[in-house]
């Protein structure tokens, strides 16, 4: 129900020939493209659109993917997916007292669909388009539960036993376990098939074999199945079997068929997950439905990382590798040892003054590192050094009492580097119990040693580089812009290639070169700036045997190919944790599997065994709409068009809508779109998977194609690309033959008209023609004066208030349905009362006049200026954004500020104050001018001569 689907139980599951899933649940059929539901329901007045009764028991899709066969408790319906109509069948009975039920749809591998509704078999057939009624069950207080055809024989399960049908006789013949309850059938090799029961879990049945109890067939509880009762089984196509039942979601792999695994689909307690169904998409995702909390999908290819919580705790904060595959780590409950095999744990260990219920002591724990040489494990933490001693299983406080640490490190000498969160970097020497040498840096987050007496330290101020014998401490950035002081250095590790990786907080990942120890000849080069990379916090990068590199984030695990181009992202579809690793929290083992510790847990892989796998989403129109204007009486209308490969609307269609999708279930959110409509606009539109929709209006009378294709988060596009074909017709007076005959007839009519009137027009042609040329010529000039009077100011010569708001609204227009932004200056001259009141309405009109040559003057051609009222102007400056009004308003303030206005006998000098606006910020340009208004009256108050924006 928090997905969107209409019913937390989801009873069965389809796939359509988009890629689309469908949806049983007890509130009708969900249509779900990755983003958005759909729901059918009951039917009402109209009973092609929505289902006999609510609750859904059964869904399959047809062999073509162009319907969904609907089983309910009143019978059978057919939905075709692109006109979304029902069509609705009754079944056949043997007996009056049969209800319509329907408990099975499937198609078997010959193509038949077969259809189980209690005691009954039917059969559909499509060259007819009707149900037959091929056989019953006798027994009446049993019912049929699946079937399945196995070679030329067709089984069936019942709630009392194992039948097949004998086709002559057209009966159905118990072959095996009278009385036992099955759920489902499936075939797996060599003839041999899978039965799900209600009592003895998943049983493998070979009908040729000698008969044996059922249960010497079974995988039940007893062998770690998660309960006896199965309520779906799912044979996928690399052999694995997955099996749902009461309590959970069990795989039974090809090579083991009788080890069970369990699989966690959700955080919630298995045992309190009751699963329902299984279906596999043609893409390979296996989706789970449950009887009370929805459903989920997974990519069993994907899963290749192990994420899980280590004792009592969730946040592993550091981890160091003790032997073969078993690491240290800490988290919010204290030390751990823990076996990255068998994945057991050990601990917790704490402090010798902390207890485990002790939050205040647990979280001191910050960083390991554990000394082969020795066999002793070296701890930082808030409270000092400390060191575990084995006897006791504590950890003791050995030095650095007070000083929060951060990082640590040993090097060959024995010495403890100890990096502090504000305290600097310490060397403590263990053999002389005291620290030999001390750096103020800020909080240092890795330590890394570049030979027996100097490291690199890795800060969040940058990279240095410290020698404890002489005690020089060299910063980076003094050989390189690329690091600076601002950088914050998350991880810095040697490479395999000669030279180190250095990972940042959403500045980078780089690789470093010198020549020995010369920090002059030092060459910085980012990889793959233009990546994701480059935005978000690298916690630990690992390079495999591959040379590849396994970088954890605060967003997932990312992987670098060795020829540095290519990257693969890994989220919690793959196993990993969603909410990102901490800084300098890794481990690798002797078998190769890598650590990474974070908010969740560890995550753990083996990177031989990561798949990626190519990405091939199908992308496809979901919705398609058309907004109708009736021309007798303007009102418009919405109607939904059926999804095809090509659409015809009329010229009174307004508006045109398509909605997308891609079938990636696993990624929906992380995908962009680009369409556009071919030969109607050249460039692509991009969006992303909350705006899935294109809108166009009023398309001229053509042929268009609208085009769609996917992006994903590595900026790969998807290979496949939506089309949908566009048709505009013309009203019928604009097509082509029609406008032939109207022409025809206008020409007929106006040869007509010319023959009769031709004796008559040349008898005053000449008189005709004369006062013609004179009256045309007048009211040409009583025309140009009109216009000019109506849209000039008399004084200054400008456009007026009236010219002015015409082309205010039709930029605004172009505004809403191109995006030509606009802005617009309000301008007025300080003290003009003044002016007026000393020198006389004279001198002040001969201001307003030479003000506006000046303004006129400094404007484009494009730009309009009109006198707004008094000695107000309002300018509109097409195409430009508010910064560059505010230039132009500077321009032209400036401009009249040097300005001598000679009015003789008087000499002035004036100023302007201007109010500056972006019409992208308001919803009319009334609410536009009002704004500048209210700025011009800002820059009054300040002090005038200003121009506020």
């Amino acid at each position: 129900m928090e997905s969107g689907n209409s019913h937390v139980t989801v009873s069965d599951i389809a796939e359509d020939k988009y890629g689309f899933l469908w949806l049983a649940s007890q509130s009708g059929i969900d249509k779900f493209d990755g983003y958005t539901f759909r729901n059918f329901g009951m039917w009402g007045e109209d009973k092609s659109k929505g289902l006999q009764t609510l609750t859904a028991l059964q869904i399959e899709a047809s062999l073509d993917g162009q319907h969904m066969w609907v089983g309910t408790f009143s019978g059978l319906s057919r939905l075709n997916v692109d006109t979304e109509r029902f069509e609705h069948y009754t079944l056949p009975t043997a007996s009056p007292f049969n209800k319509q039920v329907i408990n099975r749809i499937k198609t078997t591998h010959d193509g038949k669909l077969w259809i189980v509704s209690e005691r009954n078999l039917y059969a559909y057939h499509e060259e007819t388009n009707s149900i037959e009624l091929i056989s019953y069950l006798p027994d009446t207080t049993s019912t049929l539960t699946d079937v399945e055809l196995i070679g030329n024989t067709l089984y069936v399960t019942s709630t009392s036993g194992l039948y097949k049908l004998d086709l002559i006789k057209q009966t159905l013949e118990l072959v095996a376990f009278e009385g036992v309850n099955f759920t489902r059938l499936v075939a797996a090799q060599r003839s041999r098939f899978w039965l799900g029961t209600a009592t003895h879990g998943i049983c493998l049945f070979d009908p040729n074999a000698k008969s044996e109890p059922i249960t010497r067939l079974c995988t039940s509880e007893v062998h770690g199945l998660s309960d006896n009762y199965v309520s779906d089984i799912l044979l996928r196509r690399n052999g694995d079997l997955w099996v749902t039942t009461e309590r959970g979601v069990n795989i039974l792999t090809a090579h083991s068929p009788y080890t069970v695994l369990r699989f966690p689909i959700s955080k919630k307690d298995s045992a309190n997950e009751r699963f329902s169904s299984l279906y596999q998409t043609q893409s390979g995702l296996v989706v789970v439905g449950t009887k009370d909390n929805g459903f989920a999908i997974s990519n069993p290819e994907l899963s290749n990382f192990y994420s899980s919580e280590v004792g009592d705790g969730r946040i592993v904060g550091s981890m160091a590798h003790y032997k073969d595959n078993k690491v240290w780590l800490t988290n919010e409950k204290g030390l751990w040892l823990y076996d990255a095999v068998d994945k057991t744990h050990q601990g917790p260990f704490t402090s010798s003054g902390a207890q485990v219920s002790d939050d205040k002591a647990n979280d001191k724990l910050t960083s390991l590192v554990y000394d082969k040489k020795t066999e002793t494990l070296w701890v930082s933490t808030r409270s000092g050094l400390a060191k575990f001693n084995s006897q006791t299983n504590q950890l003791d406080i050995v030095a650095l009492q007070g000083k929060s640490g951060y990082s640590i490190n040993i090097d060959a000498d024995g010495d403890i580097w100890y990096g502090g969160y504000s305290d600097g970097v310490f060397v403590y020497r263990p053999s002389e119990g005291r620290v030999i040498r001390q750096w103020p840096l800020s909080l240092t987050t890795r330590i890394l040693f570049e030979s027996e007496e100097s490291a690199w330290l890795s800060t969040v101020a940058g990279l240095h580089v410290a020698n404890k014998l002489t005690g020089e401490l060299v910063n980076v950035s003094q050989y390189t812009d690329k690091i600076t002081d601002n950088t914050v250095i998350t991880w810095i590790s040697r490479s395999k290639r000669g030279g180190y990786w250095v990972g940042t907080q959403a500045a980078g990942l780089y690789f470093i070169t010198k020549d020995g120890d010369d920090l002059s000849s030092l060459k910085v080069t980012q990889i793959k700036p233009e990546s994701r990379l480059s935005n978000i916090s690298i916690g630990a990068i690992v390079e495999d045997n591959e040379y590849g590199l396994w970088i954890s984030t605060i967003e997932g695990i990312t992987y670098l190919a060795p020829d540095l181009s290519s990257l693969s992202y890994y989220g919690a579809e793959h196993g990993a944790i969603s909410t990102g690793y901490y800084i300098g929290s890794v481990a690798s083992t002797d078998n190769n599997t890598i650590l990474f510790g974070g908010s969740e847990g560890v995550t753990q892989f083996t990177p031989s065994q990561v798949t990626n796998l190519k990405w091939t989403p199908g992308v496809h129109l979901t919705n398609v709409k058309v907004v109708s204007r009736n021309n007798s009486n303007s009102t418009t209308a919405e109607r939904r068009l059926n999804l095809g490969g090509k659409i015809a609307l009329n010229d009174n269609d307004i508006a045109l809508s398509i909605e997308f999708a891609a079938t990636d279930f696993m990624n929906a959110n992380e995908l962009r779109y680009a369409y556009k409509l071919v030969d109607f606009e050249s460039s692509w539109r991009i969006t992303d998977a909350k705006t899935r929709v294109a809108t166009y209006t009023n398309l001229n009378p053509g042929h268009y194609r609208f085009t769609l294709k996917a992006i994903n988060k590595e900026n790969e596009w998807s290979s496949d690309e939506a089309q949908l074909e566009v048709i505009i017709i013309p009203p019928w007076w604009d097509k082509p033959i029609w406008r032939v005959v109207i022409v025809l007839i206008i020409l007929l009519l106006i040869t007509s008209i010319v023959w009769f009137r031709i004796a008559s027009l040349k008898k005053r042609s000449a008189e005709l023609a004369l006062k013609v040329e004179e009256k045309t010529k007048d009211l040409e000039e009583v025309v140009e004066k009109l216009t000019r009077l109506s849209t000039q100011d008399s004084l200054t010569g400008l456009k007026n208030r009236r010219y002015f708001t015409q082309r205010a609204k039709a930029e605004w227009q172009e505004f809403q349905r191109h995006g030509h932004t606009f802005s617009l200056l309000l301008l007025d001259i300080d003290y003009f009362k003044r002016i007026n009141d000393e020198y006389g309405h004279q001198t002040g009109d001969s201001v307003l006049v030479k003000i506006a040559k000046i303004l006129q003057s400094s404007l484009r051609e494009s730009d309009v200026i009109a006198r707004w009222g008094g000695e107000e102007f309002l300018i509109l400056l097409p195409s430009l954004k508010e910064q560059e009004a505010y230039w132009v308003a500077e321009k032209l303030r400036k401009a009249v500020a040097s300005l001598v206005i000679d009015s003789p006998p008087y000499q002035l000098n004036v100023t302007i104050t201007c109010g500056v606006a972006d019409i992208k910020n308001y919803d009319s340009i009334e609410a536009c001018i009002h704004a500048v208004d209210k700025k011009l009256y800002k820059g009054k108050e300040a002090g005038r001569n200003a121009v506020v924006r």
